[in-house]
C-alpha cells in the first residue's frame, strides 16, 4: 500500500528534499510509524511530498509528478494555510474563487488518478500576529467542506479539533508560532489521519 501525503510546510517538516523516501519530523513521520506498527505484516510504503510555502497554485503544478506519476492507493491533501497567510508576508492575495477553482482541481484530479482520497484542514491557532488569518482561513475551509461534501471526500476538522482543545490547553502546546504544530500537535494530527487511513488498509 502507497501512501502520499500531498502539502506544504506542515507536512514537509523539515524533509531532505534530496532524499524522496526521507518523512520529515513531523506528523507524516509520525503516522508512519504508527501504521508499519500496527499493521507489520503489510507492507506500508509513505511518501512525503510536502513543500515548505507552498499554496493551493504550486500544488496544482505538482500533482502530475508528486502525486499522479507515483499512483498511490490513498492521498492525504493538506493545504490553505499559505493561501491566507501570504497576503501578510509577500503580498500574494488569492481570492475565494481562486482558491475554489485549485483545491476543486487537486481533488478532482487526484480522485480521478483512482487514489483514495483524504482532506485535511488547514488550521491556524491564536498566537501572535496570527488571529490577523482567521477571517481568510475561515473563507477557504469553508470553500474546502462546500467540496469535500460534493465530491464525498472525507474531511478531518483539523482547524476545530485545535481550536477545541485550545479551550483548555495553552494554544502554543499545539502550534508555537500558530501555524506549524509541535511535537504534541503533530502526534493529534498522526492520530486523527490514521482514523481515516485505516479504513482503506485491507486485511
Amino acid at each position: 500500500m502507497k501512501i502520499v501525503f500531498f502539502g506544504d510546510s506542515v507536512s514537509d517538516a523539515g524533509r531532505n528534499h534530496f532524499d524522496e523516501s526521507d518523512l520529515g519530523s513531523g506528523y507524516v513521520k509520525i503516522a508512519a510509524g504508527k501504521l508499519r506498527l500496527m499493521y507489520p505484516d503489510r507492507e506500508i510504503v509513505v511518501l512525503n511530498r510536502g513543500v515548505g510555502g507552498d499554496r493551493t497554485e504550486q500544488l496544482v503544478e505538482r500533482v502530475q509528478k508528486d502525486v499522479l506519476e507515483e499512483n498511490p492507493d490513498v492521498v492525504v491533501l493538506q493545504i490553505g494555510v499559505n493561501d491566507a497567510w501570504h497576503r501578510f508576508v509577500i503580498g500574494v492575495d488569492v481570492t475565494p474563487e481562486q482558491f475554489r477553482e485549485r483545491y476543486s482541481y487537486l481533488v478532482k484530479t487526484i480522485k480521478e488518478g483512482g487514489a483514495q482520497l483524504i482532506l485535511l484542514q488547514p488550521f491556524v491557532l491564536p498566537i501572535g500576529d496570527k488571529p490577523r488569518l482567521r477571517p481568510y482561513l475561515n473563507r477557504f475551509n469553508a470553500i474546502i467542506s462546500e467540496i469535500a461534501e460534493a465530491e464525498n471526500v472525507p474531511l478531518i476538522p483539523m482547524d476545530e479539533i485545535f481550536m477545541g482543545v485550545t479551550q483548555d490547553i495553552p494554544a502554543e502546546q499545539f502550534a508555537a508560532d500558530g501555524v506549524h504544530p509541535t511535537h504534541r500537535g503533530c502526534r493529534y494530527i498522526a492520530d486523527q489521519v490514521i482514523k481515516e487511513v485505516k479504513k482503506y488498509i485491507r486485511d
